[in-house]
């Protein structure tokens, strides 16, 4: 019986050793840009459109918009949420310790005019612009969208998500609150599924924007 419990204590302690002496998670030496200022996204009245739109803010070593790429397109959503982005602010990515030029991917998601709407119907992506393709930085994708189960009017909520090497999403940041629909909002990030960026092929922590978009439920279509 001594020498057994003897083994479990030497066991015990190698364990223990072993989890005390594992090395820290190294740091990526990239840093996404971050969003700094953001604005409503306002879809035309008429527009009876739903689902989710995906941009690529092409951003400067400044943090400035330079250009607003489609990958994912929907009719009377797509322009506006362009024009939108246009607008918005941000501080730029680093690589060890430098600003550079990088894209920021944004999802516009529309919820549809009824009390209930579930996964979001993602068409193809479109293909990249060649300079993207040849980017260094690849931004991360929406491979799995899901509407918000409640109605806060004609309304933009703004979301920053925090998205690992593994494509989970770890921190989400309130960029424009609306009382009525933030909360939704956030509790449906963590249904929504993405691809890790990549940065030289190799994955990294990113940021992705998510602006989701209520409309009143049982307005007139005209």
């Amino acid at each position: 019986m001594k020498p057994l419990l003897l083994t479990l204590m030497v066991m015990g302690c190698t364990c223990a050793h072993i989890a005390q002496t594992q090395p820290p998670k190294e740091e990526s030496p990239f840093e996404s840009a971050e969003a700094q200022f953001v604005t409503e996204v306002i879809i035309p009245y008429p527009s009876i459109a739903s689902g989710t739109v995906v941009l690529d803010a092409v951003l400067s070593d400044t943090g400035i918009v330079q250009k607003v790429e489609v990958r994912r397109d929907i009719g009377s959503i797509t322009e506006p949420a362009v024009t939108a982005v246009k607008q918005w602010q941000f501080s730029p990515a680093m690589f060890e310790g430098k600003a550079i030029a990088s894209r920021v991917p944004v999802a516009v998601t529309v919820r549809p005019r009824v009390f209930y709407a579930d996964q979001v119907p993602l068409p193809p992506l479109k293909p990249q612009s060649e300079a993207a393709v040849q980017a260094e930085f690849q931004p991360a994708e929406v491979i799995r969208a899901m509407f918000p189960n409640s109605a806060g009017g004609d309304v933009t909520v703004v979301l920053e998500a925090n998205v690992s090497e593994t494509g989970k999403v770890e921190k989400v940041r309130v960029l424009r609150d609306v009382p009525t629909a933030t909360a939704a909002a956030a509790a449906v990030v963590g249904k929504w599924r993405f691809m890790a960026a990549t940065y030289n092929g190799k994955p990294v922590p990113s940021r992705i924007i998510l602006a989701f978009v209520f409309k009143a439920p049982g307005d007139p279509v005209p």
